[in-house]
């Protein structure tokens, strides 16, 4: 993490460039689209359904999967407490 700026710059000394970039180039692909209907967070969204529909369903299954990890990593803490 230190060296990584060494890294950048001597990739720029050098003219080095990333191979998916040269196969971006190749195809025509692009780095930046541009989206009729941008969502709030596109990449939590769900292909086929609207984007902030989409957003919505990701961000509430994120949010229950999140509450459950969170109560079975505690159910064993609470499971051995004294019942006073």
């Amino acid at each position: 993490m230190v060296l990584s700026p060494l890294f950048a710059w001597a990739a720029g000394q050098v003219g080095y460039t990333e191979p998916l970039e040269h196969a971006a180039s190749a195809t025509g692909a692009t780095a930046h689209t541009v989206s009729t209907l941008p969502a709030l967070l596109p990449d939590y969204g769900l292909a086929g359904v609207d984007p902030y529909v989409g957003t919505l369903v990701s961000g509430v299954v994120g949010a229950a999967l999140v509450l459950v990890i969170g109560w079975l990593a505690g159910r064993p803490l609470t499971a051995q407490r004294d019942p006073r």
